[in-house]
């Protein structure tokens, strides 16, 4: 009888899950390979410029390190859960005025959800991908630890992971590099070993989220330009195509760059300049503890924000209100994006405490210098 544990892992078809495979197949786990099927691509086969993920190529090539590894490999439909929870939810959140983050309502619900459950069923407990980040348990809660190489760190992907998923999922290229990957992935004499990192959203045809939007049948709400004060300043074709944050491709001169501000269900584009983008606070909802445990309404504690993938973790002060926070920045923060993820950490420490989504009307924001033809905005 084979004692070895059994473990899924979930195969991309990209070099880091491929090597995730191969390490667990070295350290004497009973491998499984599968693909996750979660959408319909549409690109030519031929297109090999392409750097999104999902793609039947990707999975040809996930088969593929399937066999050189020889073990079982098996392609998982998806699109369902897909369709209803990732995609479903870019669309309205763009309708809505808001900045969606479809790769963390995909490790949430699917690569961590979906593909757990399925796992369960088949009497499996552990899965393993191929995000560079770690583990830890600390004061009896489970959270996802940063990866040793930062530049790839996918920790703030990852906050919604509840505490079963962490304590049964295995992150082998947390304590690596990049170069270190692709080196291990030669050694292995695998195929993928030079395949270039998927940058787009998988399901967007070169990265056009507005003619993406279209083809489902999304109306763009033309509208105006307006300067905080009300001034208006020109016209637009449709608010679902910007974000708040925004500098480039407005179609719009004016004496000094302007950023978008906020987004208004009637169209209006609020525009300022990069002064005004500063932020004061905002409200988080759809919270996830990982590190801390659940906070009782009215509690304050003071931790580190980070409030998108790129950015550092900043000094702030948390409230808990009911069923939602109030976020203080204590540094200055630019251009906080509502429907975007909020990820927190201790003061001193590199695991995640919560995360969670920043609320569409709750960001408060402050002039460092006063213009007369600017006034302070709140709460747009």
């Amino acid at each position: 009888m084979n004692t070895k544990e059994k473990i899924i892992v979930a195969m991309s078809g990209g070099v880091d899950s491929a090597v995730a495979a191969g390490l667990l197949l070295e350290q004497g786990y009973d491998v499984i390979g599968v693909n996750l099927r979660t959408w319909e691509y549409e690109a030519p086969s031929c297109d090999t410029t392409k750097k999104s993920c999902c793609s039947p190529e990707d999975i040809r090539d996930a088969r593929d390190v399937g066999l050189s590894l020889n073990i079982p490999f098996y392609v998982i439909k998806m699109e369902k859960v897909f369709g209803e929870r990732v995609i479903d939810r870019f669309i309205s959140d763009y309708k809505d005025g808001r900045t969606p983050n479809p790769c963390v309502e995909c490790n949430t619900f699917v690569k961590f959800g979906a593909l757990f459950e399925q796992a369960k069923k088949l009497g499996i407990q552990k899965i393993a991908t191929g995000h560079y980040a770690r583990t830890i348990h600390k004061d009896g809660r489970y959270a996802i630890r940063n990866a040793v190489d930062m530049k790839k760190n996918q920790a703030y992907y990852l906050y919604g992971l509840s505490q079963e998923n962490i304590q049964n999922t295995v992150f082998p290229l947390g304590d690596m590099d990049k170069s270190t990957v692709r080196e291990i992935a030669k050694r292995m004499g695998l195929t993928v070993a030079e395949k270039p990192e998927s940058q787009e959203i998988c399901f967007v045809p070169e990265n056009d989220y507005r003619s993406f939007l279209k083809k489902k049948g999304v109306e763009f709400t033309p509208g105006y330009f307006k300067l905080a004060n009300g001034r208006i300043i020109g016209k637009h074709s449709g608010k679902e195509g910007f974000t708040i944050g925004q500098r480039k491709g407005l179609g719009i001169a004016w004496k000094n760059p302007l950023y978008v501000l906020s987004i208004e269900d009637d169209g209006t584009v609020v525009l300022g300049e990069e002064k005004e983008t500063v932020s004061e606070s905002f409200i988080l909802e759809e919270i996830t503890y990982q590190g801390l445990h659940p906070m009782e309404s009215g509690k304050k504690e003071r931790m580190r924000v980070q409030i998108r993938y790129r950015s550092a973790p900043v000094l702030c002060e948390v409230e808990s209100l009911e069923d939602h926070w109030k976020v203080f920045f204590l540094e200055d923060v630019k251009s906080v994006t509502p429907g975007q993820s909020a990820t927190f950490y201790p003061l001193e420490g590199d695991y995640l405490l919560a995360g969670g989504i920043i609320q569409k009307g709750s960001i408060t924001r402050k002039l460092k210098t006063r213009s007369p033809e600017l006034v302070e905005i709140s709460s747009l």
